[in-house]
């Protein structure tokens, strides 16, 4: 038994090393089983199962009849580990809210920075469709584009990666919660002017403004969850 989990940890420890000497980047695709096995003195069947647990990880990829490949898809991966974690530490919407919360500040004072006029026009245009239609389920449309064109304009990966993977997370557990804050007579208004605020305050890149913005936003998330 000894044995057999030092053969698949050879794999796993190869594969991982060679992506952090960036011999391996995202898209690359491994060598066949049985080069790996000659390469590393394991059997295939160590490689196989080796192999399965990257998988597993996230790390590589397999596609039927073309092999292994470095994964371009850690998003997927953050998403299902950010669930597990939500339900085996027994997370509140109150933590994960913060999180979000957190993030987001950072996304704001970068895309401060950051915003392309080709987003400022995206983020104003989502803001004015946002005020303009009716319905619930496109309104929560508009305030999902206009916070991700924000997070995609501060630039940083690891940010914007976390922040979908999150959003994704919160929308399988608090389900519609946009739609509903956005119909809510008694938040809509306030919401809306926060979007509002933030818009504007990237325009005139005025930071104190954008982050008392988001902070309102987000106290009308609290009042929701808490509520």
């Amino acid at each position: 038994m000894e044995t057999s989990e030092r053969a698949y940890e050879t794999i796993i420890n190869y594969v991982e090393r060679q992506i952090m000497q960036g011999s391996y980047k995202k898209g690359d695709k491994l060598p066949p089983e049985r080069e790996l096995a000659a390469l590393l003195g394991a059997s295939r069947n160590s490689v196989r199962e080796g192999l399965g647990i990257l998988e597993r990880m996230g790390v590589i990829s397999s596609q039927q009849g073309a092999g292994n490949f470095i994964s371009d898809n850690f998003e997927k991966t953050l998403i299902e580990v950010m669930t597990l974690m939500f339900i085996l530490e027994e997370g509140t919407f109150r933590e994960i809210s913060e999180f979000r919360y957190a993030l987001e500040t950072q996304a704001l004072s970068l895309a401060m920075k950051n915003i392309t006029e080709e987003q400022q026009t995206d983020i104003e245009c989502y803001m004015s469709m946002l005020e303009q239609t009716p319905g619930e389920e496109q309104k929560a449309y508009y305030d999902k584009k206009i916070h991700y064109t924000i997070t995609a304009a501060s630039g940083n990966r690891f940010i914007i990666d976390n922040l979908q993977a999150l959003t994704e997370v919160m929308d399988v557990f608090i389900k519609d919660m946009r739609a509903k804050i956005l119909s809510d007579g008694s938040n809509s208004e306030g919401l809306m002017s926060a979007h509002r605020q933030m818009v504007e305050a990237l325009r005139e890149k005025d930071e104190s403004k954008g982050l008392k913005a988001l902070k309102a936003h987000f106290e009308y998330i609290y009042a929701y969850i808490d509520g």
